[in-house]
């Protein structure tokens, strides 16, 4: 009874890990930034469009991404808690990233400059995203720069 449920388990994983069964999920765009100051900590909100192509969901995991604001290093930002991205579907996905409050201030008042002509402050988050889906897990790298403008600034003091 248990070699036929152990060789079926066995043949669904190798196909999975060959790729038969599996296609990328596609990071489309970002809406909806915002940041937020609470605690000593930073909180940087968006809204993450994705299209998962699969026949199943796939389960975003605490991860951790590396945080640029007007080039200059904020350190690491984390995803807290588990994101589950629906099959066949494209929607936005709310993520919530905390950093550290003092070296986003010191980041962002060194890209003064750049409101004063215009450009507005680029972040950058760039890293590896974990997931998986049953018994599988992979890293998708994530490299994604949002520039915030002038009233989206303000709105953290």
């Amino acid at each position: 009874m248990m070699k036929p449920f152990a060789l079926a388990s066995l043949l669904v994983l190798s196909c999975f890990s060959f790729g038969q069964f599996y296609k990328d999920i596609e990071f489309k765009g970002m809406k909806n930034f915002s940041v937020k100051n609470r605690n000593d900590k930073v909180i940087i909100g968006f809204d993450y469009v994705i299209f998962n192509p699969n026949w199943y969901n796939i389960v975003i995991k605490p991860s951790s991404l590396k945080l640029t604001v007007a080039n200059q290093d904020c350190g690491w930002a984390h995803v807290d808690e588990k994101i589950k991205i629906k099959k066949k579907v494209e929607a936005p996905y709310h993520f919530e990233l905390v950093g550290d409050a003092s070296k986003f201030a010191k980041s962002t008042f060194s890209g003064i400059w750049d409101f004063l002509t215009g450009k507005g402050i680029a972040f950058n988050l760039k890293g590896d995203l974990k997931a998986g889906a049953f018994l599988i897990r992979k890293k998708w790298p994530i490299d994604f720069t949002y520039t915030m403008n002038y009233e989206e600034f303000m709105s953290f003091f």
